[in-house]
């Protein structure tokens, strides 16, 4: 049988395995080190616990020999014997084999001829380095010393012959946020989380209707997700205010942070938004020991940085310890590239830089949210043709809705905004601080919306999301299509080479 028929015959199979591996070191951790104390039942927070253990223990091994098939199979296998321990310890284990089923579905369907994005190339170098050298080996490279951890745990749930493992990860972490979405979007409902209901139907929708393609995944996605997850817990204590946060808790948001960093550094301004959570946690009995554990957990990864570029955080400058230039150059050229210059020769101090932003950059963005926006705001629009008496009661929303903690989390949002246009402006780097902005904008619309029209909205809320559904289903037939116009077989790798697309 030829490798490419193989990768398609077990694919489905490898999907399940690696999720069930994945969740069986969560679970382990999930029981014992991290025990979770967020009353929101979600299956990421399991997943990542699983990532984070996995990355842990394998940037250790790296330390001495690659992360070769022999090691990704061994560590494949232990998490599975985990799983299967707790599995039947377990007395819910007709939810556990429909959520199995549904993610590995939903991920089969996502992945399977998906293609390749243009950052490919360099990531899966980058996989490659850590499947065939250890640590001390890997040379440095202005792309490959980024370092994405995301790109790092990829390598171990890379198997080298069978190539189609490459895209694994990236659609189980995706199809799992969309159950969570859905069954948060329930919880919600049935718990009157009229501020959760917003951010999982929103982020529900966005997920389906523009982050629909696998194409369009690299280490920005990946990112994303877990930056809507850190903002789905904050929501529940600091908006909903069902529970008093504990220090495990906050630990937890912590390692969430630092794992959204380690994806990649553009995520660092989500550190912002845990301010809420820190000021309430204050009020409390706060355990620092317990906190400063949850600072150990980047030092491997910093480590790691050091040995390959000779800085902390590749390019930052002020954290190299040489290349000192090579690092400010390359930030030139990210940020020159990120403001509009493709050649990346422009003078990107001051604002002359906006016009040519606004040429090669803004199209895109408006493109991308412009749709996602107006769904948000029709059914107010609705309401308002409608009822011409809502105006009347629109000063609800000033009293009620515009809180010291909203205004908070606008100021937050504001600046991780500002901070994103002015430094690195491109639509990849700022995805999660321009929805959520958008979504914090609309927040107190929607929270009237709730209380004036509560059964109409819901049923709003079910026809956008059929209508998104049946959009990802379109885009990811459609999808087969554009793959065999540019490549001959799936995945277009033969002994670890990207073929080249087709030429006409």
């Amino acid at each position: 049988m030829e490798l490419f028929s193989l990768n398609q015959f077990i694919f489905p199979f490898l999907i399940l395995t690696f999720l069930i591996s994945i969740i069986g070191y969560g679970t382990l951790i999930n029981n014992t080190i991290l025990k979770n104390q967020i009353n929101l039942d979600l299956y990421n927070f399991i997943f990542i616990k699983g990532l984070i253990c996995i990355g842990l223990i394998c940037v250790l091994i790296n330390l001495f020999i690659s992360i070769s098939d022999l090691i990704s199979c061994i560590i494949i296998f232990v998490g599975i014997i985990f799983y299967f321990f707790n599995f039947v310890k377990n007395k819910s284990k007709k939810s556990k084999i429909l959520f199995l089923i549904f993610v590995s579905l939903l991920s089969f369907f996502f992945a399977f001829y998906s293609g390749i994005n243009d950052d490919f190339g360099y990531h899966y170098q980058t996989i490659k380095n850590y499947k065939s050298q250890n640590l001390f080996e890997i040379k440095h490279h202005r792309m490959i010393s980024y370092n994405s951890h995301w790109l790092f745990i990829n390598s171990i749930f890379s198997i080298s012959f069978l190539t189609s493992t490459i895209f694994i990860l990236s659609s189980l972490f995706y199809s799992i946020a969309i159950y969570d979405f859905i069954k948060l979007l329930n919880t919600s409902i049935k718990n009157n989380y009229n501020y959760l209901l917003l951010l999982s139907f929103s982020s529900l929708v966005f997920c389906l209707g523009v982050l629909s393609k696998m194409k369009d995944f690299g280490t920005d996605v990946p990112g994303v997700i877990v930056c809507i997850y850190i903002l789905t817990i904050i929501f529940y204590y600091i908006f909903e205010n069902k529970d008093q946060i504990t220090n495990k808790a906050f630990l937890f948001i912590l390692l969430l942070c630092q794992f959204a960093l380690l994806i990649k550094i553009t995520n660092a301004l989500i550190f912002l938004f845990c301010i809420p959570i820190f000021f309430k946690l204050i009020k409390q009995k706060i355990s620092y020991s317990t906190l400063t554990i949850g600072f150990l957990y980047p030092i491997p990864w910093l480590f790691q940085n050091y040995i390959i570029s000779g800085c902390l955080i590749w390019p930052i400058s002020m954290t190299c310890f040489s290349g000192v230039e090579a690092a400010i150059r390359e930030i030139y050229l990210i940020k020159s590239f990120a403001k509009g210059d493709i050649t990346t020769n422009m003078d990107i101090s001051g604002f002359g830089w906006i016009k040519v932003w606004l040429n090669n950059h803004s199209s895109k963005i408006v493109e991308t949210y412009i749709a996602f926006f107006v769904l948000l705001l029709i059914p107010f629009i609705y309401i308002l043709f409608k009822d011409k008496n809502i105006l009347k009661n629109l000063t609800i929303i000033k009293n009620k809705y515009i809180t010291f903690n909203y205004l908070m989390f606008f100021a937050i949002i504001f600046i991780s905004n500002l901070i994103w246009f002015l430094y690195t402006p491109a639509y990849r780097f700022g995805i999660f601080y321009n929805l959520i902005f958008i979504i914090i904008i609309l927040l107190p619309l929607w929270l009237f919306m709730l209380n004036y029209k509560y059964k109409f909205i819901l049923r709003y809320a079910k026809f956008v999301i059929i209508f998104v559904s049946l959009y990802f289903v379109y885009e990811n037939l459609k999808k087969i299509d554009w793959y065999f116009d540019r490549y001959e077989l799936w995945p277009p790798i033969i002994n670890e080479k990207i073929l080249d697309r087709k030429q006409y």
